[in-house]
């Protein structure tokens, strides 16, 4: 008898292995999927989550800057760039980017039919959100678009020397000053994949992040002036081939600065010029003359009555000779030593005082330490220790050499003198914005410097250098004037500063305003001849725009009304 299997042995044996095998796969499977949904639950919902949701960084909006009138000096623009990659279309699409580039209308410069060249196309670049967002839901999905923020100045370089630049690269002015104000942070959202129409939100449990946008900010800067100071500065800057020109107006009340105006504006290399009201020092010549008048009169060491000998129009010191920059050849008051700006009638005035005390008296009107406005790269000038000063030093401080000072600087020194002797810190941020909530910012505590008398003695020495001395192209029509010429030497560089320090009206100011251009040409070196008509078109042009800094605030009259053929209140 065989011992061979039989065919239904066979089928039978393979039956059984092949239930084996399945009984294995499925015991394989079943261990895997429960690996999948039990071991690996969470590993695999990561992985599944990365391919079907996309995280997004949701751009934070930088603050935007405004003036004190609320008129916009940097803001954002948003524009959208469409393209194509000709690879990714079908032939049966091509009538689809067609329309695109239709809708696009003036923004394209592609032509209808567009012609596929085999790459990556432009469709329209600059595209503004406002008009790209009306487009979006008819845009083939074939055709890409992004979107890029932009920083704008609609005042473009009339404001640049405040405000500054912005790019993704770099921050300059203000805008690097107040960058942790302006910029935001930036917020999360996940977005899942959708075949048709580009993608989807997430349901509000995904973990989205809003982003908090940055602060707006409020100047003090009045963009009226501004574009005034701007335009007159560069007009008197490439007349008079001076290197450089600032103009600096406060409102002495406060120290808030109104204008702050450079030129000029840009390097040859394009790159932002330094603001020179705040970042350049100089030796501020007989400007400086105020505040010597100011600390012999405040000390009780001269009074208005007393004379100084003029005659000879020199002095000599130590075997050093001082002269008066024209012939004087009498002997003068002290209004007529400062009103024909003798330096040897200051000089005699600053020899009342002893070193030190003259040396407190101008570092307490703020020279050699920072003002501490809000910009950067402030300059702190230079006024020498009293410890080192030499058997001239004082004479030379008194005409305003050995000492050099900002313009900004010389603005806020010659506030007090205006507001009746109280030293103001600059202002140039006046609040902040930040979800529709306004929050001013506290103003500095003022010091006193000098009494309210001899404030108001100063100003009125200071009308006759305008009405009778160096300073009558200062003078403005309709307006009194107080203020000072100055025509520094330079020693370090050859050349000369020509300035003028003026406030209006002279006896009881409203506005402060300091105006210095370096190294000009040798016919514009005097005070007299470049800054101070340069004052004066600023100022006329600045009181026609707001009459009330001369007149006053206008009371109101009450309503016309007709009686008997007559008009009435």
């Amino acid at each position: 008898m065989s011992n061979q299997p039989t065919a239904m042995e066979r089928v039978s044996a393979r039956i059984s292995l092949l239930i084996i095998l399945a009984g294995v796969f499925v015991v394989l499977s079943i261990s895997k999927m429960a690996g999948i949904q039990v071991k690996h639950h969470a590993e695999y919902m990561q992985r599944a989550e990365r391919q079907q949701s996309i995280e997004v960084s949701v751009e934070a909006r930088r603050g935007e800057i405004y003036d004190i009138n609320g008129y916009l000096l940097a803001g954002n623009i948003t524009e959208a760039t469409f393209s194509v990659y000709w690879p990714n279309i079908p032939d049966d699409k091509m009538c689809e980017i067609d329309t695109l580039v239709s809708n696009l209308g003036t923004y394209s410069d592609s032509p209808v039919p567009v012609c596929r060249n085999g790459g990556n196309t432009i469709l329209a670049e600059g595209v503004p959100w406002e008009f790209a967002s009306q487009i979006l839901d008819s845009t083939s999905r074939y055709a890409d678009y992004s979107f890029v923020t932009h920083r704008v100045y609609p005042m473009a370089d009339a404001m640049a020397p405040v405000i500054g630049t912005h790019n993704e690269n770099i921050s300059q002015g203000l805008e690097y000053y107040m960058e942790d104000f302006l910029e935001g942070t930036d917020g999360v959202s996940h977005f899942q994949a959708s075949g048709w129409a580009g993608y989807r939100a997430v349901d509000a449990a995904a973990d989205n992040v809003l982003p908090v946008h940055g602060r707006d900010l409020r100047l003090t800067i009045d963009s009226r002036y501004q574009e005034i100071a701007q335009q007159e500065l560069e007009r008197a800057v490439e007349m008079s081939n001076s290197n450089w020109g600032a103009i600096v107006v406060i409102d002495p009340e406060n120290g808030d600065i109104l204008t702050m105006a450079s030129y000029p504006v840009f390097n040859e290399n394009g790159s932002l010029a330094m603001n020179h009201c705040i970042q350049s020092s100089t030796e501020p010549g007989s400007v400086f003359k105020a505040f010597t008048l100011s600390a012999a009169l405040d000390a009780n060491t001269v009074t208005l009555a007393d004379s100084f000998d003029c005659t000879r129009s020199y002095i000599e010191l130590y075997g050093h000779r001082i002269n008066d920059s024209h012939p004087i050849g009498e002997v003068l008051d002290l209004t007529g030593v400062i009103a024909h700006s003798s330096n040897v009638g200051t000089v005699q005035l600053a020899s009342t005082m002893s070193d030190s005390l003259f040396h407190a008296y101008c570092v307490d009107f703020g020279f050699g330490r920072k003002t501490r406005i809000e910009f950067p790269s402030e300059q702190c000038g230079i006024i020498p220790d009293v410890r080192n000063w030499s058997g001239l030093s004082k004479a030379n401080l008194a005409i305003g050499q050995e000492v050099s000072a900002t313009p900004l600087q010389i603005a806020m020194a010659y506030g007090a003198i205006a507001n009746g002797g109280l030293l103001y810190r600059p202002r140039l941020v006046e609040s902040t914005r930040e979800n529709g909530l306004l929050r001013p910012l506290a103003e500095s505590p003022a010091h006193r410097v000098v009494s309210e008398e001899t404030a108001a003695q100063v100003r009125s020495i200071l009308s006759a250098v305008v009405t009778d001395g160096t300073g009558t192209s200062a003078q403005v029509t309709g307006v009194t004037v107080a203020g000072k010429t100055g025509t520094a030497e330079r020693l370090v560089q050859d050349g000369y500063l020509s300035a003028f320090a003026g406030m209006v009206p002279a006896d009881n100011p409203n506005l402060v305003a300091v105006v210095i251009f370096d190294q000009p040409d040798y016919d514009f070196r005097w005070g007299s001849a470049l800054a101070a008509p340069v004052f004066k078109h600023v100022v006329s042009q600045i009181l026609s725009t707001s009459p009330e800094i001369a007149l006053g605030t206008p009371h109101p009259l009450g309503e016309l009304v007709a009686e008997g053929g007559r008009l009435c209140q």
